[in-house]
């Protein structure tokens, strides 16, 4: 059985600009532990979890997608401390290959999707919250599409668990280009992943164009690129049921666009609820 390790304090410095620490001990707040073939499945539960989570996160969002290479800085956020972070090991070596951080509406309120949208009419609404945030996966291990499938598997046992009514987050598109943004909002409206339910709209400061603009724009060959438009982790949101809402953020800080997106469990897909969560 692992055990908590202490370690010497690493500094980092948030997005408030506030000190925070490397904790030397952490418990799962939820404790979930699935196998499949060579790879554990489960929420960190150790001081040496938490830290190759942190590890994996800083190399991912800090070195590769901010490009800020042989930085010290480290990707961690005073509301990591409410969280959980499901992660996946190899079994042999107790690597962490990828996590994700989840933030269930049990354990706070403040969620990283407030820091983008507004966001009040969904958080009002019935029904418990679980929110998805810093998904990664090791540069090496992406080609291999295992990774979303235990991701989910994890996911599901974790919901379950906590019996949420709702997954949400920010989904990330990364690029910048206007033509690629308009496809991929005329492919969501073509396909019914549009949804008005909540009025959610991005914050001032990362807003930049509204939904009713991209739709307007007229663009060529969008149903014969259809999901080639998307990251293939917010395909398999859609494909759950998962629906966007809103006009996309614009996040600065990594230099994407972020689409706020809802899965409701009562509007779950029947193929995926036979893959998952009937399982």
């Amino acid at each position: 059985m692992q055990t908590d390790h202490a370690f010497a304090p690493i500094w980092t410095c948030d997005a408030l600009g506030l000190d925070i620490e490397l904790p030397s001990s952490w418990k799962a707040k939820v404790p979930i532990h699935l196998e499949q073939a060579r790879y554990i499945i489960k929420t960190a539960d150790s001081a040496e979890e938490f830290r190759q989570v942190i590890d994996l996160r800083s190399a991912v969002f800090i070195e590769e997608f901010a490009g800020k290479t042989g930085s010290r800085r480290m990707d961690l956020e005073a509301r990591d401390q409410a969280a959980d972070f499901l992660i996946i090991q190899d079994r042999d070596t107790r690597e962490v290959l990828a996590s994700y951080r989840l933030l269930c509406s049990d354990f706070t309120d403040d969620f990283y999707s407030c820091s983008e949208f507004m966001i009040d009419s969904f958080l009002q609404s019935d029904g418990k919250k679980l929110e998805l945030s810093r998904a990664c996966v090791r540069p090496d291990k992406r080609s291999k599409g295992i990774f979303v499938h235990l991701l989910w598997r994890g996911l599901a046992a974790y919901s379950a668990a906590v019996g949420s009514r709702y997954l949400f987050g920010c989904s990330s598109v990364q690029s910048l280009d206007l033509r690629h943004l308009v496809q991929v909002y005329q492919y969501l409206h073509q396909s019914g992943c549009l949804d008005d339910r909540f009025p959610v709209q991005p914050i001032s400061g990362y807003s930049i164009i509204d939904k009713e603009g991209l739709l307007a724009l007229v663009m060529k060959s969008v149903s014969s690129l259809g999901e080639s438009l998307l990251p293939p982790i917010l395909a398999g949101y859609l494909k759950a049921g998962a629906r966007i809402y809103g006009a996309p953020a614009f996040d600065q800080d990594f230099q994407c666009l972020d689409l706020f997106t809802v899965l409701d469990f009562d509007r779950l897909s029947e193929a995926h609820g036979r893959k998952y969560m009937r399982s």
